[in-house]
Parts: structure tokens; sequence; C-alpha cells
């Protein structure tokens, strides 16, 4: 995957459901877990401007609410001294390859906890598996953070395992602000009508494409994977290769071919979260045959992309030897960085169409509190602060600056979303879906993806040559034991 999970994602994995603990995130690498890359690999320490929150006063606690007719007696200490209820507050954060979004965050949350009178200690963990690891073994030693920054199905995998609680006093008089959530962020963080989880970012995964190319070529980016075909046959010279498709054993085969699996017509899960997916199934064989075609006919991924890493597709993308790749925008920003002239060559587009449409593919982040923490009231406090609108909106469009996608569906509306660069962001937000769709990220989920199991089906048929039909039946017996487990459907 590129990308992201370098900085973040999935590194957790492993863990699995029902195993209480011990056996936590091994696979995934989760924000701090991801694989190190090229982008992500520097976190500078630069901040810009705007590092500074526009607005430092943090929405007033409940504890604060005063009468309003208040009687001479009232004559009484100030409020900004009046702490709240609670301990001291910890929390973690890993490292994104952009500083600005925990050096904001940090900055906030300093300011909420000085005006507020109680202590802090905010520490950004560099990406890698010794942070998971170190996160992982406080959460079993029962000493975790207070607050800690969780990738997409891990929201849902914590609460599961008992580890967090219920933050719906926070997000509920707010969700329904600024044009309300984004359906995947409530999908992922709510369950039963409970938030688990503060939201805290859309993640998007946009196809990176070299409109420098396209241009030169005389084409347009292609409306449907025909066109896509027949472009990757006239563009692909190798070692430049037309689509970076990730078909290796690592998480990002599980977002590209299930990106793809949607615009077929076809979906992991179904609404009552039960697993989707049926032997025989022909949205999924024809997405199973469309990556045999692109890659053992018209041969425009890659043939070392079987054995590539989450990092692969970027390298591919940052080294000029792929036209196409769907991607967190790391890949983005770090041509920013170091290739500004391929960075301004890159254009953002949503997915091809198949017969079921195009659709945007993104995974949610959450700020988790968690139970064994000792912050109390006071780490509440902390994400009250956070997901104020006004702030928020400050953070997410100016400080951030295109990292994140808003949870709130107007902060869409704000001119950084206008710049040529993200003109197709809105087709991709307006259609978004994460890998849970059509249902709540549960336990099998986390199973499925952490174990690779869409990864050896992909890896079934264009690496074993089994047949697709085979090799369907064969994903679905192994995913309906996991969906069959009690422990993966609360």
């Amino acid at each position: 995957m590129a990308s992201d999970r370098i900085f973040s994602r999935r590194g957790f994995l492993g863990v699995l459901a029902g195993t209480a603990g011990a056996s936590m995130l091994a696979a995934c690498s989760s924000p701090a877990a991801a694989p190190a890359k090229p982008a992500e690999s520097k976190p500078a320490e630069t901040k810009p401007a705007e590092s500074k929150p526009a607005e430092t006063k943090p929405a007033a606690p409940a504890a604060e609410a005063k009468p309003t007719t208040a009687p001479a007696a009232a004559a009484k200490p100030a409020e900004a001294a009046k702490p709240a209820a609670g301990g001291p507050v910890v929390v973690w954060q890993g490292l994104d390859y952009l500083p600005q979004v925990t050096s904001l965050m940090g900055e906030r949350f300093t300011a909420v906890a000085k005006e507020k009178g109680f202590q802090l200690t905010f520490e950004e963990l560099p990406a890698g598996a010794a942070s998971t690891d170190r996160f992982k073994a406080a959460v079993q030693a029962g000493t975790p953070p207070d607050i800690y920054r969780n990738f997409d199905y891990e929201n849902q995998f914590w609460r599961i395992q008992g580890q967090t609680v219920e933050v719906s006093d926070i997000v509920n008089p707010v969700k329904d602000q600024q044009g309300g959530f984004l359906g995947p962020v409530t999908n992922t963080l709510a369950f039963e009508n409970k938030w688990w989880g503060v939201p805290m970012a859309v993640n998007c995964w946009p196809f990176h494409v070299r409109q420098d190319l396209l241009d030169k070529a005389g084409m347009k980016y292609p409306k449907n994977w025909d066109e896509l075909r027949q472009q990757g046959k006239e563009l692909t010279k190798a070692p430049l290769y037309y689509y970076g498709m990730t078909l290796g054993k690592v998480n990002d085969s599980n977002n590209h071919f299930i990106g793809m699996l949607w615009t077929m017509g076809g979906k992991l899960q179904n609404d009552d979260g039960s697993l989707a997916a049926k032997a025989g199934d022909e949205s999924w064989l024809k997405t199973l045959d469309l990556v045999t075609q692109m890659f053992d006919q018209d041969k425009i991924i890659p043939p070392g992309s079987t054995n590539w890493d989450d990092g692969g597709n970027n390298t591919g993308y940052q080294s000029e030897q792929l036209v196409i790749t769907s991607n967190p925008t790391s890949v983005y920003n770090w041509c920013l960085q170091n290739k500004p002239e391929l960075a301004k060559a890159t254009k953002f587009y949503s997915y091809p169409a198949g017969s079921a449409g195009s659709f945007g593919q993104v995974d949610v982040w959450g700020l988790g509190l968690f139970k064994n923490g000792k912050g109390g009231e006071n780490a509440r406090t902390l994400l009250n602060s956070f997901i104020d609108p006004k702030w928020y909106a400050d953070y997410i469009n100016n400080g951030l600056k295109g990292r994140f996608v808003p949870v709130f569906k107007d902060m869409g509306n704000d001119p950084v979303w206008k710049q040529d660069l993200y003109s197709e962001y809105q087709n991709i937000i307006n259609t978004a879906r994460s890998m849970a769709h059509s249902a709540a990220p549960l336990g099998a989920i986390a199973e499925i993806t952490s174990k690779f199991v869409i990864a050896d089906l992909v890896q079934d048929v264009v690496v074993k040559k089994v047949k697709p039909a085979d090799a369907l039946a064969s994903f679905v017996k192994t995913a309906g034991e996991i969906y069959a487990k009690p422990e993966n459907k609360r």
C-alpha cells in the first residue's frame, strides 16, 4: 500500500480477534507500523506558518456550564482556573509523512491542557514496527496512552477487545454539523448507534496519474477498464509500465483488488456484515479475469508486482516507471519534496468505470480513548477540542492542505479542494467507500486483511495459475470460516 500505511496504517494486524491481546497485530502495518518508505521515512520537523491553530480556545466542557443568573456571591474565581476532573493525559501519535498532522494536534492539545490546568504528555512515535510493538505491549500491560490514533478497522478491533471506551458524548453533539459526516466515517467508527472513536480524517486513495505522458500521447484518463487496457498496451515500454497494481501478499493488494471489484458490482461484505462473496460470483470472477488479462496478456502491470511490498508501487511511480497507480497521497507528497517536476506532472483521478460504475476508495482514521488510560475527563476534554468544527476546519484544510479529506461533508467546499490537482476529488468523495463497504469493519475484516486472504486469492490466479473459479471457491471457504467465528461478528 502504499502509502500510508506506510506512514501509518495497517501496521497492526495481527491481532486477530478472539485472542484477546496476545497476538495482536501482526501483519498490517498500522499507523506506526508501516514499512519504511522513501516518502515517509523522513518526517521533517519544519513547521509552516499555519502550524498555529486558528483558534486556541477549546470547546467548553460541560463542567463549565454555569447558570446565567448568578447571585452576588458570583464574584468568584475565573472559570479558566477550573481544571477538569481527571489525571495527567498521555497521547501517542505515529508520525505521518506530513509532520503537521501531529505537530498541529500537539499544539492544540498543549494549549488546551495549559488552559484547563492539567498535565499532558504528547509523544510522536517514529514510523516502524518498534513503535507498534511498544503500543501493543502497553495495551497488554494495561498501561496504554489515553489517546491513540487508530487506522480504519482498528477502531472496531479495539472496541471488540474491550480496550476502548464509548465516545458518543463527544461525537454526537457535532455529528450533524457542517453537513454531517461522510458515509464511511459513520460506517467505520460507530457500532449499534454508539461511537467508538473520534473521527480524525478520511484518507483518500486516488489514482496518481502521469498527466504529462497522457497529454504527450494525446490521451485522456481512461473512462473505463477497456480504455485503460488499450492505453496500457500503447504506452507500456519496459521499464515503463502502465498500471502499478500491487499483486504481492501485502496490504496494497487488498485495496487494489477490492477497489476494482466494486466497479464490477461486487463487494466484500453485505449490509448485515456477512460475507458477500460466493463461489461462482460473476462480479468476483470478472475482476479476477481482468487482473489476469492485464498481467498475462496485456503485460501492462510490472511482472515484479507479484513480489512487491507495500512500498513497491510508491517506488515504481516515484522512479518514473509507472504511468498510473492507486495510493494515498504519500506518493505525491514524496514527489513534492524530492521530484517537484514529477509532482507537477501528476494529477489525481478515481477508479476507471466497470460494469457497475466508478467508486472512490478511502480509509478512515479515528482517535481512540483507551479505558486503562489515567486521564479520565481530561482526555475527553482534549478529544472535544479536536473535533470542535471551527478548529478542525482550520486544521484539516489550512494546516494539512490536502493531506486528508475532512470528515465533515461541507468542509470539502473549502478552496483547497478547488485546485486543479484535486478537481477529480469530489467524484472520489461522493462515491467514497472503505474496504469494509457496505457494513462496519468488525473482526472478520481485520482477520481477512491481516492474513492477506484476498492477496492469496490474487496470487493463486496470477502466480499459481489456478483457475479463477477454483481460486474463488477456495477463498470463499477460507473467508467463510473467518466470518463464522462468533468473535468476528461483534
